[in-house]
């Protein structure tokens, strides 16, 4: 990796870290303000999904605009985004519904194996991405690390993990939250590869968000939501700034999350993105002032020592930057 690389390697993650830690603030504002005399909550999260697509498919097309693209799809066929934009939206719907059955703790525990599908959607998808050690023992430690730390304080009183026939639900929502993880992040990276170099982070950003939305309008459309959350807005005006630091937030962080996909593969954003929910953690243990626990800065450490201690396990002429793609 060159000089330049690592320098904007190293800006998109910290873009990535920060907008979605403001992003994720306000995501927790809106689903547990109650809002108003009634002490309502927002509970439209098609709604939600709606606006962080709408939001995301204006400033991709800005951004296409401004930097001369004469084509808004890269190249690539409709019927492809469609597959890709519908794995997306369902990572993010799943992951929401799984939160009706589940306890957070346990959703956290599952959705930190994020990286494993994309790491095997690489493989499926892409036939010149190896599976190699580095790769395999670093998603692995990363993974541990956000497990370890999320429970390293335990849940809270009350919560038992009991396998019923709630949490069976709830874990299968998981799992296909995770399942379309494996596929719309390799997938972009198939797509990336079938245009030649043509595609570009703004091309994803677009395209994956603008089938996201259609998707989710016809699911507003469906459930009769969008006129129920005008109402709500219309009762609670302050729910209005939220959203819109919701939709802003979200608009560029994306940005930040497709460049970094378009230029160093699905595995990185995963990991990246996992490290970005450690972040959130920890800034919220400084902003409430609570105490970590020696098992939780274990996991602090297994995170951030993943890289590294990956690579210490390259075998004899794995490569670990050049010709191959390892990301």
């Amino acid at each position: 990796m060159t000089e330049s690389s690592t320098f904007k390697l190293i800006a998109l993650a910290v873009g990535v870290w920060v907008t979605f830690t403001v992003f994720g603030m306000a995501t927790e504002a809106l689903t547990s303000t109650e809002y108003g005399d009634k002490k309502e909550k927002f509970s439209f999260t098609w709604s939600l999904v709606l606006i962080q697509s709408v939001g995301n498919t204006i400033v991709a097309t800005l951004a296409l605009k401004l930097t001369g693209a004469t084509s808004l799809s890269g190249g690539i066929r409709f019927t492809d985004w469609m597959i890709a934009g519908g794995a997306y939206l369902g990572a993010h719907k799943f992951g929401l519904l799984s939160l009706h059955y589940i306890i957070f703790p346990m959703q956290v525990l599952v959705k930190s194996c994020k990286a494993i599908p994309v790491m095997f959607g690489e493989v499926i998808f892409e036939s010149h991405v190896k599976l190699t050690a580095t790769k395999f023992v670093s998603v692995l430690m990363l993974c541990a690390g956000v497990v370890v730390f999320t429970f390293g304080k335990g849940s809270k009183k009350g919560e038992r993990f009991e396998l019923d026939d709630k949490m069976i639900i709830g874990l299968c929502y998981v799992l296909g939250a995770l399942f379309c993880d494996g596929i719309y992040g390799p997938y972009q990276n198939r797509l990336k590869t079938k245009a030649g170099g043509k595609l570009t982070g703004y091309h994803n950003m677009l395209n994956m968000n603008l089938w996201q939305g259609v998707y989710a309008l016809a699911f507003c459309l469906y459930t009769g939501e969008l006129p129920r959350v005008i109402d709500f807005v219309s009762r609670n005006p302050a729910v209005f700034a939220d959203m819109v630091k919701f939709g802003v937030a979200m608009s560029m962080g994306q940005v930040c999350i497709f460049q970094m996909q378009s230029s160093f593969g699905a595995l990185t954003v995963t990991k990246t993105t996992t490290v970005r929910k450690l972040i959130s953690v920890l800034c919220s243990v400084w902003y409430f002032g609570h105490s970590l626990k020696a098992m939780q800065w274990a996991g602090v450490a297994m995170v951030f020592l993943s890289e590294p201690i990956g690579k210490m396990f390259a075998g004899k002429g794995e490569p670990t930057n050049g010709k191959a793609k390892t990301h």
